[in-house]
């Protein structure tokens, strides 16, 4: 079976696990794909950040029965630049949630969208260099009504609510701020992978 690499915007650590399809089995595996997205942070404006998706994929599935990832981990690097400017700030560590979304496509054409709520655990702001953020979370299953090759996409965006904090927990002055991200250049191929779905067993 074709096992393509998956991304995803977006980004959850899950025990790998076996999906259970129609009267079978399918074998989950591990895949991983990096994206670049342009977030806006605060004062300082866009950066690119690095986007890491690592998800397990069931290998097939059948017609009219769900198919979920799992194992999802998303990690954004955040630049040196951007770790800077929240030290000007006495941040010492970040959390908060994400949203993101995928689109499930059948070989009919037909799509349906997956809405992914995430959670950022805090991470501590290094003195220098870049900052890696964890965002976790579970991916809703999708059920696919055509035989043939279904297709999963990224959102073209994401969305994250962040808090920094200074080493005794108060906030700091940028408060809780939103960062809007888009996946750039905006022609990146977003296809996370494909999965080949049977017919109805009868």
């Amino acid at each position: 079976m074709n096992r393509r690499v998956m991304a995803f915007g977006v980004v959850a650590g899950f025990g790998a696990a076996l999906l259970g399809i129609g009267g079978g089995v399918a074998v989950a595996g591990p895949v991983s794909t990096t994206l670049t997205y342009s977030c806006d942070f605060p004062l300082i404006g866009p950066y690119d950040v690095s986007t890491k998706i690592d998800v397990t994929l069931p290998d097939s599935g059948s017609v009219g029965q769900p198919i979920q990832a799992t194992d999802l981990k998303v990690t954004v690097t955040v630049p040196e630049d951007v770790v800077a400017a929240l030290a000007i700030f006495e941040a010492a560590t970040v959390a908060g949630s994400a949203t993101a979304g995928a689109v499930v496509t059948d070989a009919a054409g037909q799509s349906q969208d997956l809405a992914l709520s995430l959670t950022v655990p805090s991470a501590v702001i290094p003195p220098t260099g870049p900052l890696p953020v964890l965002a976790l979370g579970a991916v809703p299953p999708a059920t696919v009504t055509s035989a043939g090759t279904a297709k999963i996409s990224v959102a073209p965006t994401y969305n994250a609510t962040l808090t920094p904090r200074k080493a005794d927990g108060s906030e700091t002055d940028l408060g809780t701020f939103e960062l809007p991200c888009t996946a750039s250049p905006a022609t990146q191929d977003r296809t996370l992978g494909t999965i080949p779905i049977a017919s109805a067993v009868r």
